[in-house]
């Protein structure tokens, strides 16, 4: 392990960095057409270039679980992956055998039994793992089914339907989010709202609203924002320039320039001078002091003085940060699980992350050991044990 953390990396290392910054021109990897929707929807077949190279999966040991080869192929959700054979998409198991045949334009992630799929009309519906029709494809756009209600597209507005395809909430809406605990975010006529699932309007209009993960809502009024309760009643009238959110517990805050951290009943709490605060996830937020992150807790204490140029949000328990160009990992105290070794560092996922180091891309586990070197740079996180890589 001690050769992977080496601060010593020479020519190959950044023949790698350079490679691999070309391929990721970001930390994150990019959209495919089952992550992150919309997605981009493939190329009809006159118009697809064969591919240069095919995808299987590896296992956490790195051993190659799938060796046939697809033009494409998403993460594992739910046990299955979609994959694409030229222009169409369909769906295989962790064998690696194709349980849905190629026969769609576009497929999405299964979720609680149930994906997003587009024909060649590019008109949505929804299928189960069998690839039974349970939705028609009848719409020009659709989200994924949430807490059994789905919103679709009809002639430029949106609503919502049951799984019997009937529509439960008027198709009147200019953009809607999903729902979360019996609620959802809507816009209509340059204002945003929230409803019930009876299409009951619940809240007051305000410029933007959105979710955050404790049930509370933020609001924007103004310019200045606010916070709703779970309940989508006013806890903060809109008074801030902005507002971060941490458990439900405590939030930051700027006014007049200033940057502090305040309780959820509006007591403010004693933070360092600063330049900037943003929450990082587990009670942890990086505080900024002249271009240099050090992290605080939710009672304001400080847990690390800045030391660091950038300190990413913590995932798993962990966080990336960056020294001298350099990336490593952090704990939740912020200390180092790993030095600043590696050209790109990526969040950990299932309890490993993926590195370039002087070896190549590899992976580590939460004690910053090499698990294993991936025999293609280009090899994706893990998803319920399975990462995609070309062959």
């Amino acid at each position: 392990m001690e050769s992977v953390l080496s601060n010593s990396f020479g020519m190959r290392l950044l023949c790698i960095a350079i490679f691999c910054a070309s391929v990721w021109c970001c930390k994150n990897d990019p959209a495919v057409a089952q992550e992150e929707a919309p997605a981009q929807l493939v190329p009809l077949s006159e118009e697809y270039d064969e591919s240069t190279e095919e995808w299987g999966f590896i296992n956490k040991s790195g051993d190659l679980m799938i060796s046939v080869g697809f033009d494409e192929v998403n993460n594992f959700s739910e046990g299955l992956a979609a994959f694409r054979d030229k222009a169409s998409w369909g769906y295989i198991d962790k064998a690696g055998d194709k349980v849905i045949g190629a026969s769609y334009y576009n497929a999405f992630n299964f979720e609680d039994g149930l994906a997003k799929v587009s024909n060649f009309d590019r008109k949505y519906g929804v299928i189960d793992k069998k690839g039974t029709p349970i939705i028609p494809f009848n719409y020009k756009d659709m989200h994924t089914f949430k807490e059994d209600l789905c919103g679709v597209l009809v002639e430029g507005k949106w609503g919502f339907i049951n799984q019997e395809n009937e529509v439960v909430i008027a198709v009147e809406y200019d953009a809607v989010k999903d729902f979360e605990k019996g609620k959802c975010i809507v816009k209509k006529d340059k204002t945003y709202f929230i409803i019930d699932r009876q299409g009951k309007k619940v809240s007051a209009e305000f410029d933007k609203i959105s979710h955050l993960n404790n049930g509370m809502y933020k609001v924007k009024k103004d310019g200045l924002y606010g916070l709703l309760d779970a309940s989508c009643k006013p806890v903060i009238v809109p008074m801030y320039e902005s507002i971060s959110q941490a458990d439900g517990e405590v939030y930051a805050v700027k006014k007049d320039g200033v940057h502090s951290l305040i309780t959820a009943d509006k007591k403010s709490i004693r933070v360092p001078k600063n330049d900037g605060i943003q929450y990082l996830g587990a009670r942890r937020w990086s505080y900024e002091v002249k271009g240099k992150i050090g992290l605080l807790d939710n009672r304001g204490e400080i847990i690390m003085t800045p030391k660091y140029n950038i300190i990413t949000p913590y995932k798993d328990g962990f966080a990336t940060y960056q020294s001298d160009q350099l990336w490593g990992y952090l704990n939740i105290n912020g200390e180092k699980i790993t030095p600043p070794a590696f050209g790109l560092a990526w969040d950990f996922k299932e309890g490993l992350a993926r590195v370039i180091a002087r070896e190549g891309v590899c992976f580590i586990n939460t004690k910053g050991e090499l698990v294993f070197i991936s025999p293609n740079f280009d090899v994706r996180d893990f998803y319920e044990g399975m990462a995609r890589i070309p062959l």
